[in-house]
């Protein structure tokens, strides 16, 4: 709570306070009522909750003057507080006649009506009162239809009651609910778990609302994490402050829960279709890293990770491998057999380079047309001669046919391997050129092969 503030400045949303705790557990009985006592008790809670509202309405009207004495700013309290009374105290008797698991919630709605009592005998024994608060704005109304309740909700209020209403509520509706009574319990919460909304009180000592809402905002946008403030002050100068601070929506005290449950819903549903087009997006993303023939990385997803693998090389000062590998004579075999016979030897050779890698790190990609390459991080060109030699094996063994004169009979390949030490004065493309190199020498020296011209070594 802000120390700038006078006692006086939070009359409104002190009364708000009670008037919540009482109608919440009044509209709770009312839900819950048992259709035995629906006849003797229906009509005397919604005379309770009518009074109620009776009552917030004369608490939220504007008045003559910010300042002065209360039974003047507000002359029918004494009236409206007696019907109030009045009408808990015949639901009280009629309830502990015929409803006794009723009770505990009886004897919150008792003490809610006492505090209020209290604190207006209290402010109307003071010589004058300061209601300098800006005055509330109207509410939007509530969709008629709400989405399924489905989500974690976590609510941060340093009143036990409020946090006992909203969880009992919620949790009817389906909600997993977590509570926290400051916010530095709540901050901790979102360290160890995930939530799919935050219900946060504005209004609290040590660590207020807007400083948690600070704290909530250096971690996760508006999208990853919904705010709803909650708060018995209803000047649109607050609204206005929150909303522009991240909050995504807030609510008014006495909640009118209708419409708390439609918007709750509402960020519920809103965050799991951004989720969904978060994960939407990353799988298109990856579906374009995917050659459409061949199943394994294409152009776009080699060109990236090469470049990613040659900077954390120059970093970490590992070695880079590349394996170019290009199908023997295949416009030979394509010309002889046909395309379709020629994609579907592409995708045999595919599926044996990809399975003749042993690394996760280690990335298989069509090159082009006929031509595949394999990039192999933190290895040394020994190795990648050793992994190499292992694919052209690989795909001699598949035993494709191979109509148009090869030697072997089959469809085979030949490689080029090429290893490279990155330091920050060269780029990658001097790594495919020594490889390119190197798969030349295997071509002229009859294809089917492995060939080098080694790697570079920066001294």
């Amino acid at each position: 709570m802000n120390s700038g503030y006078t006692c006086n400045t939070h009359i409104r949303h002190d009364l708000r306070t009670p008037l919540n705790h009482l109608i919440g557990y009044t509209e709770m009985l009312q839900e819950d009522l048992p259709p035995a006592c629906a006849n003797l008790l229906d009509d005397r809670l919604n005379r309770l909750l009518n009074d109620a509202h009776r009552m917030l309405d004369t608490i939220n009207r504007p008045t003559p003057l910010p300042v002065g004495h209360f039974d003047a700013l507000f002359p029918d309290w004494r009236e409206k507080m007696a019907l109030l009374e009045m009408d808990f105290h015949a639901l009280s008797t009629t309830i502990e006649q015929h409803w006794q698991d009723a009770c505990p919630d009886i004897e919150k709605i008792r003490s809610a009506v006492g505090h209020l009592r209290a604190l207006l005998e209290n402010l109307s024994a003071r010589p004058a009162v300061d209601l300098s608060e800006t005055e509330s704005t109207p509410r939007t109304g509530s969709p008629s239809t709400t989405p399924v309740a489905d989500g974690h909700i976590l609510i941060i209020d340093d009143r036990t009651e409020n946090l006992e209403l909203m969880q009992r509520r919620l949790m009817k509706e389906g909600y997993r609910v977590t509570l926290a009574n400051t916010g530095q319990d709540a901050l901790a919460r979102l360290e160890t778990d995930t939530f799919d909304v935050v219900m946060l009180d504005w209004l609290m000592p040590d660590m207020s609302g807007a400083e948690v809402l600070a704290k909530i905002r250096s971690k996760f946008s508006q999208h990853e994490l919904p705010v709803i403030v909650v708060t018995a002050r209803h000047g649109s100068d607050m609204i206005v402050d929150a909303l522009t601070q991240g909050a995504n929506d807030y609510l008014a005290k006495p909640l009118d829960f209708p419409e708390a449950r439609a918007r709750l819903a509402t960020q519920v549903y809103l965050r799991k279709v951004t989720q969904q087009l978060a994960e939407a997006n990353r799988q298109l993303k990856q579906f374009s890293y995917i050659d459409g023939l061949t199943a394994i990385a294409n152009r776009r997803k080699f060109d990236e990770y090469l470049l990613t693998t040659w900077r954390r090389a120059q970093q970490e000062g590992a070695p880079v491998s590349l394996i170019l590998l290009d199908v023997d004579f295949f416009k030979r075999y394509n010309d002889t057999l046909g395309h379709e016979a020629g994609d579907q030897a592409l995708m045999r050779v595919a599926k044996a380079i990809s399975t003749g890698l042993f690394r996760v790190k280690d990335l298989a990609a069509r090159y082009g047309g006929e031509e595949f390459a394999v990039i192999l991080p933190e290895t040394a060109l020994e190795d990648a001669l050793g992994v190499a030699e292992r694919l052209r094996e690989q795909i001699q063994s598949l035993n494709l046919p191979h109509p148009a004169g090869t030697e072997a009979g089959v469809v085979t390949a030949s490689l080029g391997v090429s290893e490279w030490r990155p330091t920050a004065f060269c780029e990658p493309s001097a790594l495919i050129s020594l490889a390119d190199k190197g798969l030349y020498q295997a071509k002229s020296a009859g294809r089917n092969r492995v060939g080098t011209l080694g790697g570079n070594y920066p001294g």
